[in-house]
């Protein structure tokens, strides 16, 4: 990872569960959604992150929202499952979906994925985020379509949330 890119992610992750931490987790939406928005980090990690470094980084931002928030565990447990469900989607998935980035170092973008291989991507991760922290959250299946519509519902928001971020923030170099 080269220097730029390291504190890009480091500024990245900063923020990230700063917002979370201090504004977002205090914001309520219509439907008892919840906007989650820190596992944009996991998702913008550089394809080149070793496996075990998105598992410490993916844990490591759980834990910090956990401590901002007061939740023991809940946004760690969630936020390292992203990391994994990261990890195996690019070993099963390497070369269907970064089809414009030839040296695979770059961050997943829908410059370098296309828009249909970067939704498709960030849509498992973020699900999968959502799954393991609402059902966690409830930690039983009484309410299970309940909890399925707070998934959907939270899941929908943070990537159109993703999307829009992506669409007004691209890298400098990364126009198409």
């Amino acid at each position: 990872m080269q220097t730029t890119s390291l504190w890009r992610n480091i500024i990245r992750f900063v923020f990230l569960v700063l917002l979370q931490g201090i504004a977002l987790e205090h914001i309520s939406l219509p439907g008892n959604l919840h906007w989650i928005l820190y596992p944009v980090f996991v998702v913008l990690l550089p394809l080149q992150t070793p496996a075990v470094a998105v598992l410490l980084a993916s844990f490591a931002a759980g834990f910090c929202v956990d401590l901002l928030c007061g939740v023991p565990g809940l946004n760690a447990a969630a936020a390292t499952l992203a990391g994994f469900v990261r990890i195996v989607y690019f070993k099963v998935r390497p070369s269907k979906d970064v089809l414009h980035d030839s040296d695979l170092s770059g961050t997943p973008l829908p410059s370098n994925m296309g828009w249909g291989g970067f939704l498709y991507y960030s849509i498992w991760i973020l699900v999968f985020f959502h799954l393991a922290y609402f059902f966690l959250e409830a930690f039983s299946f009484r309410h299970f379509f309940y909890t399925l519509y707070l998934v959907f519902g939270s899941s929908l928001l943070c990537v159109v949330s993703l999307v829009i971020t992506v669409t007004c923030f691209r890298a400098g170099g990364n126009k198409r």
